[in-house]
């Protein structure tokens, strides 16, 4: 709108295109469980047998995850340097060997960090090194192995690439990236140490010894973690029979009774125990803790460690979760007086964090225990966890057979725990 040189009113006027351009849509799926197209590769070995399909299965839920050169789907944990085990099941299975791009043939073990291009290449491509990127997410469900031949033309759409013309049990699979998980804490495995003198009162017949080297983060006494004793001390007589839940209930010859905090063992027993008949090695206490991960674990996915709501974790070398890299700090607190531990984690970068613990809970609840169950005693039954093929932990539902946890507790070989861990930073 205006006026010309004489004054005169000047309107401007509006034009328009009705036929207009379309503005681009960005918005592709929900970040929960991205949609994508996503396979998982061809060359990972199998880790679980299905009875009733007659199938393997390469992921279980809760690993995490990454992508390989060709964007397949792989445990994170390959990217630490773990070594690639194929063994006969992978043979007999048709696993497709990461080094030569053609099935396993026999039992062999590839160290990822000589899979680097030059005298072993990835999938049989000269000059082309194994890859793994940073964690993009976990399982949510057991993926299976893949049908396909796992080279790169094979998007699992053309049955003539697949092992079995007729059978693909999976096209795709989905990774999940914010959640909130729920995974046993399985501990350290069974620590051996020389028991140490603490007292012993006749008048009593209290046997003291003194704390535990791990006390403050010992695992329950159950029947996949158990306390054992060992030793010429523990060989006399009817010691250490039966453990009681207070230390008042240890009031007859072989009760002992642990205490989860201090750390310390107090044993009734009606023969006279001196400093030296204990000392020296004659008494050993295996246990069960959490101060260090796991050397060792099961098949299935758990956390291992000492963790703590608010610790970050992220993926170990067998695409479970450990404690990202603690450096603890001394702070002030309030008043001056005192200081205050805190936990932080320095060291590990944004990239290698994949989750927050939220919660840690006790996993023997809801009265389970006395819900009466097949295979009670248990069998096979020990803390490495749940092995396919094999009759043990997997033969036992909740509930007496298991010491009232859950499955998932039970086939990891953890004590008692979980840990609840909010997905972050994917």
């Amino acid at each position: 709108m205006g006026f010309d040189s004489l004054g005169r009113y000047t309107p401007g006027h509006k034009s328009w295109d009705h036929v207009g351009n379309m503005i681009p849509v960005v918005e592709h799926s929900e970040g929960v469980r991205p949609h994508g197209e996503f396979k998982p590769a061809a060359w990972l070995p199998v880790q679980f047998f299905d009875k009733y399909y007659e199938e393997h299965f390469v992921v279980l839920p809760g690993k995490v995850l990454a992508f390989d050169n060709d964007g397949r789907v792989v445990p994170a944990g390959v990217a630490s340097g773990t070594n690639i085990v194929y063994t006969a099941l992978d043979v007999t299975a048709g696993v497709i060997d990461v080094t030569t791009g053609v099935a396993v043939t026999a039992a062999v073990t590839h160290a990822v960090a000589d899979i680097d291009g030059s005298t072993k290449h990835f999938l049989g491509r000269s000059g082309t090194a194994l890859t793994v990127s940073k964690p993009v997410g976990v399982a949510p469900y057991a993926m299976w192995q893949w049908a396909g031949d796992g080279s790169s033309l094979d998007d699992g759409s053309n049955p003539a690439a697949y092992r079995n013309h007729n059978h693909n049990l999976q096209h795709q699979v989905a990774i999940l990236c914010d959640y909130v998980l729920e995974l046993p804490l399985v501990p350290a495995n069974a620590t051996a140490e020389s028991a140490v003198f603490g007292s012993y009162t006749a008048g009593t017949d209290l046997l003291v010894l003194a704390a535990l080297s791990n006390a403050g983060s010992l695992a329950a006494d159950t029947q996949r973690t158990r306390v054992t004793f060992a030793g010429a001390v523990a060989a006399t007589g009817a010691l250490f029979v039966t453990r009681v839940d207070t230390l008042a209930e240890a009031d007859s010859e072989g009760k002992w009774h642990l205490d989860q905090t201090t750390g310390v063992i107090t044993l009734f027993t009606a023969t006279t125990v001196a400093a030296g008949d204990v000392n020296g090695g004659d008494l050993t206490v295996s246990y069960y803790h959490y101060a260090s991960a796991a050397a060792s674990v099961g098949a299935f996915a758990c956390a291992t460690g000492n963790l703590k709501a608010g610790d970050f974790v992220k993926c170990d070398a067998n695409s479970n979760f450990v404690l990202a890299n603690p450096e603890p700090s001394v702070a002030a607190d309030v008043d001056g007086a005192n200081t205050v531990l805190l936990r932080t984690n320095i060291g590990d970068t944004f990239a290698d964090i994949v989750g927050q613990v939220i919660e840690v809970e006790s996993a023997a609840k809801d009265a389970l225990d006395k819900v009466r169950t097949a295979y009670n005693p248990a069998l096979g039954t020990d803390s490495s966890g749940s092995l396919p093929g094999y009759a043990g932990q997997m033969d036992q539902m909740p509930g007496s057979a298991t010491g009232g946890v859950s499955d998932k507790v039970h086939y990891a070989g953890a004590a008692d725990l979980v840990v609840r861990i909010n997905l972050v930073s994917r």
